[in-house]
């Protein structure tokens, strides 16, 4: 993209996958040297087709919980859990662009083109999962929302020209309109084009904001991996006279660069969780219903498509929610690690000076970096097992009070 091509060419390319989705959403970064209407024009249109889409299918709430077909209400709500989902993450990311732009900025600007052997090996594997993630991201979301909105039209066509069926024109959202959506094809396409957007939009901010914050937390996580090699590699600066200066290999980097460097990349840290703190609070709030709600609309599926539609959103939901916790556990294994690699440093053959520093690099890794949520709980793996713990309580609750109905 052109707004990456003045940064390192494997950091450029982590950036695409969550940059491309969100710019449907006309969320850009980077891009402050552009006026404020060359950047926020397009909003002028994208946020009344979701207001729009927000209106009508609110407007349909009422029929469709005090109705008695519970397939069709299965169906609706996980998206529209998507759907207000989404729109949270907009309220919680826009504010946060300018943030998230100098984040991404400052660690491109530190980011590394010269890497040892061991370096390089770390630094590929690294950025090879974080791809992968990308990819599994992305495509998931590609064909989960194309199943969702086109099977509805895939059934209607089947019915209407292979079975030759008297069936009425079928929609992904029973919205409430001034109009009759399925008067005649026509109309019909035009309202479905106009849901499929919608809810296209919804989804870009949906996974678009998940995998900004996972990619730029998994870009600090490889620079504090690289930095803590650096340290394997600083030799203890030993005695000398005031005006000397100890002669050291070009290629070994010095206590002073790396404590710049560390200095560095822990203020990137804390610029990390106040830029996304907020959205991680977002995600782990609705991820426990979402999840619930696509199991629910398994139970009551009409055919093996929407089922297994079901499954698919399940399993998207907690992936993300998998990758954030791992990459929020990854940056505070990495950054701890520095100060364990500082200890096995040979300090007690340095001046007192080099001790002290090497004592303060251990003291600071004593207290590693953090994505949180909210400021107040820590994101990581153990986080994750709460979350699916708690979202196998409400699914089993959820599952024996309509059990119960049923008998």
């Amino acid at each position: 993209m052109e707004v990456l091509k003045h940064f390192p060419e494997d950091f450029s390319e982590a950036l695409q996958t969550s940059f491309f989705i969100l710019s449907f959403f006309n969320i850009r970064y980077l891009q402050d040297e552009l006026s404020f209407i060359q950047k926020n024009w397009r909003f002028s249109y994208l946020v009344l087709i979701v207001i729009i889409h927000v209106v009508t299918l609110g407007l349909h709430l009422p029929d469709l919980v005090t109705g008695d077909e519970m397939s069709q209400f299965a169906y609706l709500i996980p998206s529209i859990l998507v759907t207000v989902h989404g729109i949270f993450k907009c309220f919680v990311l826009l504010p946060k662009t300018k943030e998230v732009s100098t984040f991404l900025r400052e660690l491109g600007s530190l980011w590394r083109v010269q890497f040892t052997e061991t370096q390089k090996q770390e630094k590929d594997k690294l950025l090879w999962r974080l791809h992968l993630v990308n990819r599994v991201s992305y495509w998931i979301s590609i064909f989960g929302t194309s199943q969702y909105m086109l099977s509805p039209l895939v059934e209607t066509l089947i019915r209407k020209f292979i079975l030759r069926q008297e069936s009425k024109l079928i929609l992904p959202f029973d919205s409430v309109y001034p109009f009759n959506p399925t008067k005649n094809w026509f109309i019909y396409i035009i309202t479905y084009i106009f849901q499929f957007y919608s809810l296209f939009l919804l989804v870009t901010v949906y996974s678009g904001a998940s995998l900004i914050m996972v990619t730029s937390c998994g870009l600090l996580t490889t620079e504090f991996m690289m930095l803590k090699d650096d340290l394997t590699r600083v030799k203890p600066r030993m005695k000398r006279g005031r005006n000397k200066v100890s002669k050291t290999d070009d290629d070994e980097p010095t206590i002073e660069q790396f404590v710049a460097r560390h200095q560095k990349l822990l203020r990137l840290s804390r610029l990390l969780d106040n830029a996304f703190n907020g959205m991680v609070f977002i995600d782990l709030l609705f991820v426990g219903i979402t999840v619930c709600a696509f199991g629910f609309m398994g139970q009551f599926t009409r055919s093996t498509a929407y089922k297994l539609l079901s499954y698919l959103g399940v399993v998207s939901s907690l992936l993300n929610v998998l990758y954030l916790c791992y990459y929020g556990e990854q940056l505070t294994s990495a950054s701890s690690a520095i100060g364990d690699m500082a200890y096995e440093n040979l300090w007690y053959k340095g001046e007192k000076k080099y001790k002290m520093t090497i004592w303060l690099i251990i003291k600071i890794g004593q207290n590693p970096c953090r994505l949180t949520s909210l400021r107040y709980a820590d994101v990581s793996l153990k986080m994750f097992t709460s979350v699916v713990s708690s979202t196998w309580s409400y699914f089993s609750l959820m599952n024996s009070v309509y059990s119960e109905e049923e008998v």
